[in-house]
Order: C-alpha cells, then structure tokens, then sequence
C-alpha cells in the first residue's frame, strides 16, 4: 500500500512540472524580423566596396598609376635624300628606354644593348619567300617574290646628343642579306655553293621605321608624312678629287663637318664594316679620326719574342685603314685616308674602300 501511494505521488509530481515547449517547438512560425532602432540607417550592399571620399584621391593616383611613354616635347625629322635622323627635344637617358621599348613593340629582339654609349642593334630577321608563302607583315610586303629564296634584315640605332644636351640624335641604320644559290654546272667542278651576301642598303626601310618611331612617340600619320615630303627638297653631293703631285686620293661632301661625320659612320654601318674606333675630335686641329677593318685581307707578320728563334710567321688578317675626317671650309668636309706614318694611304685596297664610300655619299 505504501508503495502504491509513494508511486502515485511521484507520477503527480512530473505531470505538474511538465511545459508545453515541445507543443510550441513543433508549432513554430516565422515572425517579424527586428526592427531597425531610429538611430541607426540600413546599410547599402551595393557600397560596400566603395572608398570613402576624403582618401578616395590618394589611393586613386596609387591605382591609376601605369607605365607611360617619356614626355616628347618636339620631334624633327632632318636630312635628305638617303639620309635620315630624328631631333629630338629631351635627354638620352631618358629617351633611351623609350626606343628599346619600340624595338620591342614592334617584334624585334636586341642582340646589341649599349646605353652608355647609345647603340642597340636588333638581331636578324629572317624571310624566306616562295611560290606557296603568303605575306606575313610588315617585311613580306617589303620584299615580294615567286621565285624560292631568303634575306635577312637588322636594324642599328645610334643615340647620341648634339651640342645642345638638351637635344638628342636619332639614328637607324638598315643591313640586308640574301642567300645566293651557285649551282654547279659541268664546266667546272666546283661543288654547289650558297652563302649569305649583303644586298645594297635601302634607304626607303630606314625611313620606314623613323616614321614609325615617330608615331610611337605620340606623332599623327599626317605629321609625319608631311616632315618626310619636306626633307626630301634637299640632296648632298661629294666629290671624289686627286693630288698627283702628294699621290693622295681624298673626297669632298658639301656639308659642315658634324653632320658629314655623323653620315659617314652611318655609311659605314650600312655597308658592315667593324669600326675599331672613332674619335670626332682629335688634336688641336680638331680633326675627327675613324679606324676601319675593311673586307680585304692582307698578310700579317706575327711579331714576338719566339719569332726570332722559330722564324716569322704570317697570317690573313682583314686590312686596317684610318680616315681622317676635317673641316675644308664652313660648309664643306674633307674625308681622305692615312697610313700609320700619317701619310696619304695610296694602296689599292685604300682606294677601293673610298671609291665605295664615295658611292654611298655622293
């Protein structure tokens, strides 16, 4: 009986401490979300990633800030006939970077990069033409053809300054080479030969990218056409002249002597010759001196100490000549050749190589 009673009184007890939460877990609904207090606003999700206008300026130069090509003020295309350059109102250092970049804009890779002394010279493009190759660019265009061959072209730039720092010179110079093909016929037994010759400089493709450089560095179409149809009103002329009575050979070019220097390195880069060295003012005479390797080749006699014991011996060597560039006059210049004793150079080989220079500056 005790028991029953205890049992009973335990049962009554739960039943009174029981909730109806699990009623209300199972008949739950969605009510109303809280309300915003008055002092405070709703927050726009589509501002969120907007900068707040008192450092907006700041961090906006940071952001905009991209590479931009260096300031040119004024740009002059200047010469005549086959000789072109730019003048350029600025400083070689800063307008160097700007003409290796245009190198690289327009698919070019440097294999020569000099800024100390202003030279960069592009490696060889190369081109091979056939009934079957269709245009591909610039160069294609340039160079058109049926018949199988190949020709490679480079380009040499010269940045230097004139006498005003304030203003920088711009040279482009143009090599080209075409594969010869000599096939062998039954008159001789030579075997078939092919090699790389220079083929004669072209002007028309110097002009080509000087006018392009030129609208790199922010110039319209029509500007430049319109510099290019203006220089084109004056030509240089040299005259090639002889002393008999001091066996001397020498050439004359209607110009004063800075510009007549600056062409005849030109000249020279045209035609691939190595440039030993080249000094444009020497001596108190001011003349300017330029050391040549030429594509003749003479014998050498190797000099040393050993020579005496074991006998000299000779080697093929390409020859060396020394032009001497000095002002005839105001407006003219005259280029002649020396030996190593200071001489007039008389050889052949000398005259040769001035006859070719002659023909290029004349």
């Amino acid at each position: 009986m005790n028991r029953f009673l205890i049992a009973t009184l335990v049962s009554l007890h739960l039943v009174a401490c029981s909730t109806d939460s699990d009623i209300k877990y199972l008949d739950g609904r969605t009510t109303a979300n809280l309300e915003i207090p008055p002092d405070l606003t709703s927050v726009n999700l589509n501002e969120k990633f907007e900068i707040p206008s008192n450092i907006s300026s700041g961090i906006a130069e940071t952001v905009n800030k991209v590479p931009v090509l260096a300031q040119v003020e004024d740009i002059r295309l200047a010469g005549s006939e086959d000789f072109y350059w730019l003048e350029i109102d600025g400083k070689v250092d800063s307008l160097y970077q700007t003409i290796k970049s245009f190198w690289a804009s327009e698919g070019f890779e440097l294999e020569i990069d000099e800024p100390v002394i202003g030279i960069m010279q592009t490696q060889w493009i190369r081109k091979e033409e056939g009934p079957g190759n269709k245009d591909k660019g610039f160069f294609a265009s340039l160079f058109p053809g049926n018949d199988l061959s190949a020709s490679q072209d480079q380009f040499r730039t010269r940045v230097a300054s004139e006498s005003n720092a304030d203003v920088t010179r711009v040279y482009i110079s143009h090599r080209g080479t075409e594969y010869k093909h000599r096939v062998q016929t039954k008159q001789t037994e030579d075997e078939t030969l092919a090699k790389w010759r220079f083929r004669d400089p072209e002007p028309e493709l110097e002009i080509e990218m000087l006018s392009r450089l030129m609208i790199y560095l922010g110039l319209q179409q029509a500007e430049v056409d319109q510099q290019v149809s203006g220089v084109k009103l004056f030509a240089p002329r040299a005259s090639l002249h002889t002393d008999n009575s001091k066996n001397e050979t020498y050439m004359l070019v209607n110009s004063v002597k800075e510009r007549a220097w600056n062409r005849l390195l030109h000249e020279l880069d045209r035609l691939d010759f190595e440039v030993v060295s080249a000094e444009p003012y020497t001596g108190f005479s001011g003349k300017g001196v330029v050391s040549v390797k030429t594509h003749h080749e003479v014998e050498e006699k190797s000099a040393g100490f050993f020579s005496a014991f074991t006998g000299s011996e000779t080697r093929m060597v390409k020859k060396q000549v020394t032009l001497i560039v000095s002002e005839e006059s105001h407006d003219m210049t005259r280029i002649s050749i020396e030996n190593e004793e200071g001489e007039p150079d008389d050889t052949t080989e000398s005259i040769e190589f001035l006859m070719k220079l002659y023909n290029q500056l004349r």
